[in-house]
């Protein structure tokens, strides 16, 4: 969006697409080259630049050429020096010292610079996983007694929270392991580092105080309950550090994840607001300009050099001088100049995500919504036309990027966007300003906080019903095929006109409804008469026992609360009997916040001492009363009857995988209902001692399904596994997981056991039914 409203719905004008094609030929060369070394982007340069000379020849000679020709050209030499912009970085990659080294994975001592605030790795804490990322520039390099000078970019996986205050330009010394990066990335090596950083030298003034600023925001928001707590900083300058995870997917579900990734939403309201201050103060236009580009540079220091925020803010500068020079409608002219500029100045930009977004977003603004809400004012309030104008032109022109990212269309993401754009400039504008009176007088921003953190509640609100919409989403292709697939239909939408873009709309508009229908009368997913299901969470435990329509007990909540929440719903379990926490390590605990969400819990049961965990105190703090599950204690929960075979009261290990809670649950047909019973082993993570133990209970000779102890690891009891004689095996793993679960030898032994083995990495979400000869098993494997 330009920063200066200038593209805002109006009437519709020329565009300017001049630029156009030479820009998209750019991002295409750099795209491809990038994938390819530094002597192959070189080649391309020369052969880029032969073509363009070749074509120049006719241009010369014959004047009626140059209609063709010069475009042709223009396109030519954009690419050439993208081209060449993509040979550079990569030889200055390829050819450093600090590449060397990862190649063999070695260890070095580097000097570092910081260029961007540490952030927190994808997906939850995994003890021994460095769990925070920090981008910097490596400047030096001692390895083997000699010192090597160079600048190349790094990006550091570290852990420990003396890493969090760091902020950009602080340079940092440090001892790690130097690993290569992923193909196609212009960075020199991924550097493993254990401990605290060394040496930690102090910022720049400039960002000394950009990072005081959002310190203070932070604090400020500290007094806002949670979602809002995390949220405002989030919504204001990009700082995601404090967002409650479920609150994150709740914006993904309901496609308003652009508002927590800063973008030129905001820039554009803050810059508005600049110039709108200095028009109604009369200020001399140089004194507004200038004010204008102040604020988009105090922006960008705040809110960090991302990839959409530096589309923004060049596209806001080109806008500024415009307005400058008297020259105020260049929006498309603007954008294409500014992805020429960007590309040209950081060719990596043409892999991220969030940059075709920002930029696939902003031309649906300019190119759509003009047109439509011209069109639709007659019908429609002109306030209510402009919105809808621009959240579908901005939706839609997304749609074919993103069903690469989530193998969906959302339908629901654009009434969420409508719903929440109203709060949007209140939370910016009233963010921003919290943040700096909080620099001055934070005990006020503390106070005025309260007025923007109404409009963030608003905001997420409506992304938590947004994302509980049943069928949000419809499901679609994430491959080649599906991103054409969409782009075709969009364009077709686009381009048609009359009475055959009302039978187009109305074929897809059929073609959806039966889709939904069908999908809704005769879902896929649950089976029908599910009563056991081992949720996909990962590497972790999440098992749900169905005890009625909506009711269920769940055995351990996984490491992720997103996973085991998205599991849940599926299922449509809002209310659980009974969570089981069969030990207190973090794969089968660390959900229990995603258990919790918006569900009623009546109880939770876990092993002796387990009153004195973090979890414990989390249930505490939801009200839902902890039991301590000892041997030869039994309770029921709809139709299953549950009998705690271990810990014994006396258990020395409490507390360690042996003192894991095992259950064995049997279930019998309601009255009148069908199917044989079924009975189910529940084992936790107990290895050889218990295992050996437990061959003494009678229940656990002969069981119908096994839940396969300790995710399969190598530690078992050969006995007892052949004891349970099961029918089926359900063995929770994560997919590449670095602990070699299953062992090989485990399900060797399983397969010796029965043919029906059963492992979450590979089929996914494994549900288990009662059938006329024994267990049935039904499986939906999703892509993440």
């Amino acid at each position: 969006m330009n920063p200066l409203g200038t593209d805002a719905p109006g009437p519709p004008r020329p565009l300017d697409l001049r630029l156009a094609v030479p820009a998209g030929g750019l991002w295409l060369v750099a795209l491809v080259l990038l994938l390819g070394g530094s002597a192959r982007a070189a080649a391309a340069v020369g052969l880029v630049l032969g073509a363009a000379a070749v074509l120049l020849v006719p241009a010369v000679r014959r004047p009626r050429a140059e209609r063709w020709a010069a475009p042709l050209v223009a396109v030519l030499v954009c690419a050439a020096a993208g081209a060449f912009g993509v040979a550079g970085r990569l030889a200055a990659v390829a050819g450093s010292t600090v590449s060397a080294v990862a190649a063999r994975e070695g260890r070095a001592e580097l000097d570092v610079v910081v260029t961007s605030d540490p952030r927190s790795r994808s997906g939850p804490a995994v003890p021994g996983r460095p769990g925070i990322i920090v981008e910097a520039r490596a400047e030096r390099l001692a390895v083997g007694g000699a010192v090597h000078r160079e600048r190349v970019p790094v990006v550091l996986l570290v852990s420990g929270e003396e890493w969090r205050p760091l902020v950009p330009s602080q340079r940092v010394r440090l001892r790690g392991k130097l690993v290569p990066a992923e193909a196609g990335e212009l960075t020199a090596a991924l550097v493993l580092v254990r401990g605290p950083p060394e040496e930690v030298g102090p910022p720049s003034r400039a960002q000394a105080l950009a990072g005081t600023a959002r310190a203070r925001l932070r604090a400020a928001c500290a007094r806002l309950p949670q979602p809002e707590r995390g949220l405002l900083p989030a919504l204001v300058v990009g700082d995601v550090s404090h967002l409650d995870p479920m609150t994150g997917e709740d914006f993904r579900t309901a496609g308003m994840t652009h508002l927590l990734t800063v973008s030129g939403t905001n820039l554009a309201i803050l810059t508005g607001a600049a110039l709108a201050v200095g028009r109604w103060c009369r200020w001399p236009r140089w004194c507004t300009v200038s004010a204008g580009a102040a604020m988009i540079g105090v922006f960008v220091l705040v809110a960090r050099p991302e990839p959409s925020v530096l589309r923004a803010a060049f596209m806001g500068a080109i806008a500024v001088a415009a307005l400058g020079l008297g020259r105020e409608r260049t929006g498309f002219a603007a954008l294409a100049a500014t992805v020429v500029g960007l590309l040209l100045f950081d060719p990596g930009l043409a892999r991220s995500y969030g940059f075709a977004l920002s930029v696939l977003a902003t031309a649906g603004i300019l190119l759509l919504a003009p047109r439509w809400s011209e069109r639709w004012s007659a019908r429609l309030p002109r306030w209510l036309a402009d919105a809808v104008a621009v959240t579908l032109a901005a939706h839609l022109m997304c749609v074919p990027l993103l069903v690469l990212l989530s193998a969906e269309v959302s339908w629901i993401a654009v009434p969420a966007n409508l719903a929440a754009a109203p709060a949007v400039p209140a939370a910016t504008v009233g963010g921003f300003a919290v943040a700096g009176v909080a620099l001055l007088w934070p005990w006020a921003a503390g106070v005025l906080v309260w007025l923007p953190g109404a409009a963030v509640a608003w905001i997420a609100a409506v992304a938590a019903t947004a994302s509980r919409a049943p069928h949000g989403a419809l499901p679609w292709r994430d491959d080649l095929l599906g991103l054409l697939g969409a782009a075709v239909l969009g364009a077709l939408l686009v381009a048609v006109r009359g009475r055959a873009r009302r039978a187009l709309a109305a074929v897809l508009a059929v073609v959806l409804a039966t889709a939904l229908v069908t999908h809704c009368a005769a879902p896929s997913w649950p089976p029908r008469g599910w009563l056991l299901v081992a949720c996909d969470v990962g590497q972790g435990d999440a098992l749900v026992l169905s005890t009625g329509a909506g009711r269920a007990v769940v055995v351990d909540s996984g490491i992720d609360p997103v996973l085991v929440d998205g599991c849940l719903r599926q299922l449509a379990v809002a209310e659980v009997s009974l969570l089981v926490l069969t030990h207190d390590d973090s794969d089968h605990v660390g959900g229990t916040a995603g258990v919790l969400r918006g569900r009623t819990v009546h109880a939770a049961l876990a092993p002796p001492g387990f009153a004195a965990t973090a979890t414990a105190r989390r249930l505490a703090a939801a009200q839902v009363p902890l039991h301590a599950g000892t041997a030869r204690s039994s309770f029921g929960a709809g139709p299953w009857r549950f009998t705690v075979l271990w810990p014994r009261a006396d258990d020395p290990d409490a507390g360690s995988n042996d003192g894991s809670v095992v259950l064995h649950a049997r279930w019998t047909p309601p009255d009148g209902g069908a199917g044989a019973p079924l009975t189910v082993l529940l084992t936790g993570d107990v290895e050889e001692p218990a295992q050996r133990a437990l061959l003494s209970e009678p229940a656990v000779h002969g069981v119908d399904v096994l839940k396969t102890p300790h995710h399969g690891a190598r530690t078992q009891e050969p006995a007892f596994v052949a004891a349970t004689r099961a029918r089926v095996t359900l063995t929770s793993v994560g997919a590449g997981n670095p602990y070699g679960h299953p062992a090989p030898r485990t399900w060797q032994l399983l397969e010796s056991l029965t043919t029906a083995n059963y492992r979450t990495d590979v089929h996914g979400h494994i549900a288990v039914l009662s059938g006329t000869g024994g267990p049935a098993v039904a499986h939906r494997k999703e892509e993440r």
